[in-house]
């Protein structure tokens, strides 16, 4: 995915003030393994969602949310 700073800035505020926020919940690592790390690109803006919204509290949560930001880091191209 190639997105401007710019862009990307905007969607995540966007995404901060839908009333659907994940707060704590996060896929479960089947499902990450699953659909998500099979298809990243399909996933993107769900991902970028979660990032935006979730607080994981477990250590559980806060590897899985390291394994979305990691997708993140490999997909996403900044322009310019």
């Amino acid at each position: 995915m190639e997105i401007t700073f710019e862009a990307y800035d905007l969607m995540q505020e966007q995404l901060e003030v839908l009333p659907n926020q994940s707060l704590t919940w996060l896929p479960s690592e089947d499902d990450l393994k699953t659909y998500v790390f099979k298809k990243p690109e399909k996933y993107l803006e769900f991902l970028i969602w979660l990032t935006v919204t979730v607080s994981p509290t477990t250590d559980e949560g806060k590897a899985r949310l390291k394994a979305v930001n990691q997708i993140l880091y490999e997909k996403i191209i900044f322009l310019d």
